[in-house]
């Protein structure tokens, strides 16, 4: 089927296999049946002449496959693509150095838009063209048209897009790639793009406006460390105030679990001067098996119930208090292994909580000793006011 239209994919063919002996003078080799479909459209269609702006010099049906015929090939329309003499002309429209065109063909190197696997110069316009890229996500905007990028620091700061092809050289695509990685993602994106524009403005503030994407092009690899050194402390700042909310949180959880190991068994503390008092008190001379001697073994069995109640509630609470203490532990071992920076901001306050920790084992201990004395001393009592056995006496 005849071609209806010239397309860029048709201009690319003959472009591909044509020589120039000057602007718009040379030669095409007419290598198959597509790029003699193409040429015999232009030469039938006026419209298909104007778009592609080529003219063969030959008699009307003159073209034929395997022929190379002379010709005028001149500059298609821009809706096509962009024939360009070099690649500073190519570079020459301001919207070129900020925005590859989709179709282009170099007429100097033969490189093209589609062209794969890609030659350097290829490569490096486009590592130049991603720079700008990320160097516009944090602009306050891309004038595309008049190639430039501007933020706004202390106040308003342009970095016109000016290089050449001699520039191309000075490019490292790997610093390039670096500074995407460094700003890839959608977690704390803003304030990355945010770090990156105070990095531009912050480089280019001593360098004249002509020679500013130069400088920063030259410097891509110092603009990624200040990305990724100041995302680093905006990072760290907001990891400590998450961090210091939840010890905060775990510090008062374990001060008030450390409390109630005491209050819990607070009751029982009051009733040791109680229950002194009452075996001081109610404890009778029995010199024989009666009311007063039952009363005496009553008095002694109530006394040593409650010491042994309240042992056992302060051993509950020594285990208690081993829980807290262990998962304390844990708590530092985790602030040395992942937030190793700030620990000693925290670390303080969980020395104190162990500190109280080993206040209330301390007086644990002291309780139960008491206890036990009073247990001793309900003993004693009953011994001296109770002559008789008390159990001979309750069995008959």
């Amino acid at each position: 089927m005849a071609k209806a239209a010239v397309g860029w994919p048709d201009l690319l063919e003959v472009y591909l296999h044509s020589r120039w002996e000057n602007a718009t003078n040379g030669e095409i080799d007419i290598k198959n049946e597509s790029i003699f479909e193409t040429l015999a459209l232009i030469e039938s269609s006026e419209k298909a002449y104007d778009a592609a702006d080529i003219a063969p010099a030959v008699a009307p049906g003159g073209i034929a496959v395997g022929k190379v015929v002379r010709a005028r090939i001149g500059y298609p329309q821009l809706r096509l693509g962009v024939l360009a003499e070099s690649w500073d002309g190519l570079l020459a429209t301001p919207k070129n150095r900020v925005e590859e065109p989709p179709n282009y063909f170099v007429k100097a190197d033969r490189a093209h838009s589609g062209m794969a696997p890609a030659t350097e110069p290829v490569t490096r316009y486009r590592a130049i063209l991603q720079f700008i890229e990320l160097l516009g996500r944090a602009a306050l905007f891309t004038d595309a048209h008049h190639g430039k990028l501007v933020y706004f620091g202390e106040g308003r700061v342009e970095v016109p897009v000016r290089y050449a092809a001699k520039d191309f050289r000075k490019v490292e695509v790997d610093h390039v790639i670096a500074l995407a990685a460094a700003l890839d993602g959608q977690v704390h994106r803003e304030q990355r793009l945010g770090i990156l524009g105070e990095a531009v403005t912050a480089l280019v503030a001593g360098q004249a406006e002509a020679g500013r994407f130069l400088y920063l092009l030259q410097n891509v690899d110092e603009l990624t460390k200040r990305v990724i050194e100041g995302y680093k402390l905006f990072a760290s700042s907001f990891s400590y105030s998450k961090i210091r909310g939840e010890i905060e949180k775990a510090q008062a959880e374990y001060v008030g679990r450390v409390h109630k190991t005491f209050s819990d068994i607070q009751g029982q503390l009051l009733g040791l001067p109680v229950s002194a008092i009452v075996v001081a008190t109610q404890l009778k001379a029995a010199t024989v098996c009666g009311q007063e001697a039952i009363a005496n073994f009553a008095i002694l069995c109530g006394a040593w119930l409650f010491v042994a109640l309240l042992v056992a509630s302060c051993g509950n609470q020594w285990f208690t208090l081993d829980s807290i203490a262990r998962e304390i532990k844990d708590q530092k071992n985790k602030l040395n292994s992942e937030f190793s920076e700030v620990r000693y901001l925290f670390v303080g306050s969980f020395d104190a909580i162990e500190t109280r920790i080993g206040w209330h084992r301390f007086v644990l201990v002291a309780i139960c000793l008491v206890a036990l004395g009073g247990a001793w001393f309900t003993w004693r009592g009953y011994r001296i006011a109770t002559i008789p056995n008390a159990w001979q006496c309750l069995i008959g």
